[in-house]
């Protein structure tokens, strides 16, 4: 045998049916009467009964139980021994009025590989159902669905346990403890459906059931097996829920680096925007001092170029003076100790006036000295003012030695 599961599931106990309201709760789940997003009628199919399952069950109570109740009731002298409705009459002694079993092959692992494939089992299920009412005819089916909407695709059979034989009462009743033997659900339920199922999910999918393991295989009641179910949606869930928390944590502390990363950023940024106006404070500061060092360079350049020219001019004085200087010595000479008076005057006057043109060049030179120093403190694109101005005067000069020559 394979790895293929395969239960059987009857209801028992809290699951039994023994009212009227828990055979509408069974149909109510059977047949999707109610809303809800985790179920959807598009995938249930009816393959027995009808859409009607109470309505089902009744038709089975009329057709096994008449005969039966009209002869009870015409054995009774007394009304109120007799029964109206035998369906009624069950619903109201709180006894399992009909039974639900549920067939499922293969778990939710299994249809996850084949979960293509689960419309296929659908026509495997309506062959085990026949199966089911060859090997068991005391159990008079009512109504059977297949569920394809779940994890795991599954069948519910609801049906009346009908036995006969009594000497009290109805000769035919219900007794689901009659016809659901321990033989009977190791045989039938448990032995003989397996092998029709393991038959049909070889055809389909090439596999095997797994063998029947020892111990309980055929008294899991319906009960049990929701709960069961439940339970694995809740395994699920949880493992989902832990795998967001995961997420979560993961996406909680990469948002903590990132807001650390962009707090470290701001700080950085605010840092330089702090030092980019502390750059831009001292820019303008060397802005301005360009500014006052242009306008001074401006006022002492004009000052200074006519102080230039004026010893330029003084020198050439200067040395025209020198030099008639030496020749009205020379004259001096020749005339001192005789001579024309008018003649030593001139003289005199022309010493008196060369002595006046050294001083006032000597004064200029000065002048000239403290106008050097000045410039020298100021420094425009690395080079200082005085380099400038005489960088600027050399030009002139060179402009004007053609026109002096």
């Amino acid at each position: 045998m394979g790895n293929i599961s395969y239960t059987a599931h009857v209801s028992n106990k809290k699951s039994a049916i023994t009212s009227k309201s828990k055979l509408a709760g069974v149909a109510k789940h059977n047949l999707r009467k109610y809303k809800s997003s985790d179920y959807s009628k598009d995938n249930i199919f009816i393959v027995y009964g009808t859409s009607n399952l109470i309505d089902d069950v009744k038709t089975v109570y009329h057709k096994e139980f008449d005969e039966a109740l009209e002869e009870y009731n015409k054995k009774q002298t007394r009304p109120d021994r007799r029964i109206e409705d035998y369906f009624e009459h069950v619903a109201d002694k709180e006894q399992d009025m009909a039974v639900e079993i549920i067939i499922q092959i293969g778990d939710r692992e299994f249809w996850k590989q084949y979960d293509d494939m689960k419309s296929y089992i659908k026509l495997s299920y309506e062959i085990i159902l026949g199966e089911f009412i060859k090997r068991l005819p005391g159990f008079v089916v009512a109504n059977a669905v297949v569920h394809l909407d779940e994890d795991s695709p599954h069948m519910h059979i609801v049906g009346v346990p009908v036995a006969d034989g009594y000497k009290k009462g109805l000769s035919k009743q219900v007794s689901k403890r009659k016809v659901f033997t321990k033989e009977v659900l190791s045989r039938v339920l448990q032995d003989e459906l397996r092998e029709v199922a393991n038959k049909e999910v070889n055809d389909w999918f090439g596999e095997q059931i797994k063998a029947k393991s020892k111990g309980r295989n055929n008294d899991l009641s319906v009960t049990e097996y929701k709960v069961a179910q439940e339970s694995r949606k809740l395994e699920e869930i949880q493992q989902q829920n832990n795998e967001e928390q995961a997420k979560n944590t993961r996406l909680r502390s990469s948002n903590a680096s990132i807001s650390y990363q962009i707090a470290t950023q701001e700080k950085k940024h605010d840092r330089n925007i702090d030092m980019i106006a502390a750059d831009e404070d001292r820019l303008e500061r060397v802005r301005d001092n360009i500014d006052a060092a242009e306008n001074e360079y401006a006022k002492y350049a004009d000052m200074i170029t006519d102080k230039k020219n004026k010893l330029e001019m003084l020198t050439s004085k200067e040395n025209e003076l020198v030099e008639r200087t030496k020749i009205a010595e020379n004259v001096y000479d020749m005339f001192r100790h005789g001579g024309d008076d008018d003649v030593r005057e001139k003289l005199i006057d022309v010493m008196y006036e060369n002595q006046r043109l050294q001083e006032e060049n000597k004064s200029l030179k000065e002048l000239l000295e403290k106008a050097y120093d000045f410039m020298k403190q100021f420094v425009i694109d690395g080079v200082n003012l005085l380099e400038k101005f005489m960088e600027s005067v050399g030009k002139v000069m060179e402009r004007l030695s053609p026109k002096i020559k």
